[in-house]
This record gives C-alpha cells, structure tokens and sequence, in this order.
C-alpha cells in the first residue's frame, strides 16, 4: 500500500485527485476507509498537514467517473 503525506488544508476530495489522478466516490470512501482515524479527526473535511495517510490500490473501474465511459458501456 503506497502513503501520502498531506498538504495543510488539503481537502479529501483533493487528496484523492492527488493520489489516482481523478476523483470517484468509490476512491474517496475506499481512501477515507483506510485511513479511519484520519477521517475521525478531520474537521470539515480538511486535514491538517504532515498527515501519513495510506492509499489503497483500485480497481481501474473504480478509477473511471461515469462521465468517462462511452454511452454504451454505462
């Protein structure tokens, strides 16, 4: 499992675009998921800095947003 380490006022949401290069809920959950204590202490949804926060690997489905795919395959 790969870690990241958090930029002061970094939200989840960003954290998440930073690690898998998009943001999905799937990605966001399985981020927050791993990290629970992070996720209690986080105020609002912004973390403090210097945090080391694991990242879970995903599924290259989980990775693409439904506006990505093509018409037919959603």
């Amino acid at each position: 499992m790969n870690t990241l380490t958090s930029l002061q006022g970094e939200r989840w949401d960003a954290l998440c675009v930073r690690a898998y290069g998009s943001l999905t809920q799937p990605a966001l959950n399985g981020l927050r998921a791993a990290n629970p204590d992070a996720a209690r202490r986080s105020a609002g949804f912004v973390l403090p800095a210097g945090l080391i926060l694991n990242v879970p690997p995903i599924s290259e489905q989980e990775a693409i947003t439904p506006v990505e795919l093509a018409p037919w395959q959603r």
